[in-house]
């Protein structure tokens, strides 16, 4: 078993966290595991200390700590992102009359993946189809975005909660909300406005994102810092919370406050088993092509690019890599740890810059149906 050590983020203001291409309306209320580890670097200079050595067990693979992608919860109850094959654990007919639900579907709660971890067929656990129909089973919420049980209603937040006989009316709740704030630029030379908008991702009180830190060297020194990993860690966090996570952060957006929770247990893969990734994952070539060719593998790739900033020059656009979302299923090739920090540097850039693509996630125990 992998005890996590689980950290919450609630945020003051609003979140925007863009996925693709320039358009600043666009944002995801996920943050992946690559823009946390680039955050942490950048703070950790930031205080004075020395990136590179910072990263250098990462880039020798002996990673002191490794992360889980920051996803949503509410209240006491933590969401997953949902695996990619679903065939495993529904029956064709379900999958028939229910795609369109299911396709709604982005996270589902700890009973719902324990449930998945372990093959247990999901048929009679997923919410009703119909929207005024009680179920003393699986409810959703925003919409059938999210999916759990009803055994958890009771450890929503208050807002959230229903009594028995109400549960229907959690599918019309939500844990965020989006909205787009007015911007304005004005041309340096002319004096004329543009009016854009930006996308902001509001989170309900009692709720935010968390992530898992699977520690494996805490007390490991960071270069000559004098600071254990755990020590510069939880620094990091503190100064990251008030510099803020994502876009527009000069706007307030990003900035938080983070609690440390107790550990989430969830079974480690044995060589040559199914892995759940709850991370982006970059496999190394000696993992190809193994690790996505076993016979239940199942996954969607990403494209990951963006632009870079630094204190040493102008922004440039990073190297394009593609990983492994997450949801997805790999397979586990040995003992790990699986992935790798890749360097995707642009031509003439004063310094190297690294995507993170090690794998943290869960084994999948349950047979192939």
């Amino acid at each position: 078993m992998a005890d996590l050590t689980v950290y919450r983020f609630t945020f003051r203001g609003g979140l925007h966290v863009g996925e693709r291409g320039v358009n600043l309306e666009e944002h995801s209320v996920q943050v992946s595991s690559g823009t946390l580890f680039a955050a942490l670097v950048a703070v950790w200079r930031r205080m004075g200390h020395d990136p590179a050595a910072f990263g250098t067990p990462f880039l020798q693979r002996q990673p002191p700590f490794l992360l889980t992608s920051l996803f949503p919860f509410a209240g006491d109850v933590r969401f997953f992102p949902l695996p990619v094959p679903l065939l495993r654990w529904f029956s064709p007919a379900t999958l028939q009359h229910r795609r369109k639900d299911l396709g709604k579907v982005r996270f589902v709660s700890e009973k719902i993946l324990r449930k998945l971890l372990a093959g247990e067929p999901l048929d009679e656990w997923l919410f009703p189809e119909s929207t005024t129909a009680e179920s003393a089973k699986g409810v959703a919420l925003q919409g059938g975005v999210f999916w759990l049980t009803a055994a958890e209603i009771q450890k929503l937040p208050s807002e959230l909660r229903r009594r028995q006989g109400k549960y229907h009316a959690l599918r019309c709740l939500k844990i965020y909300g989006v909205d787009k704030a007015p911007r304005v630029t004005i041309d340096r030379l002319t004096s004329a406005s543009d009016l854009f908008h930006v996308g902001r991702v509001r989170f309900t009180p009692g709720c935010g994102l968390w992530f898992g830190v699977d520690w494996r060297a805490p007390e490991r020194v960071v270069g000559d810092s004098g600071l254990t990993y755990r020590a510069a860690f939880d620094r990091v966090l503190i100064l990251l919370g008030e510099d803020g996570l994502g876009g527009e952060r000069s706007t307030g957006y990003g900035a938080f406050k983070f609690v440390s929770e107790g550990a989430l247990s969830l079974p480690d893969p044995e060589p040559g088993a199914p892995l759940l990734l709850l991370s982006r994952y970059h496999p190394r070539k000696a993992e190809l092509p193994d690790a996505l060719t076993g016979p239940q593998a199942a996954y969607t790739l990403i494209p990951k690019g963006g632009w870079v900033q630094t204190w040493d020059g102008a922004a440039r656009r990073r190297k394009r890599l593609w990983l492994l979302a997450e949801g997805s299923v790999a397979q586990a090739v040995d003992a790990g740890p699986w992935g790798d920090v890749v360097n995707v540097q642009p031509d003439g850039f004063p310094h190297p810059v690294w995507r993170y693509g090690f794998a943290l996630g869960a084994a999948l125990t349950g047979g192939e149906r």
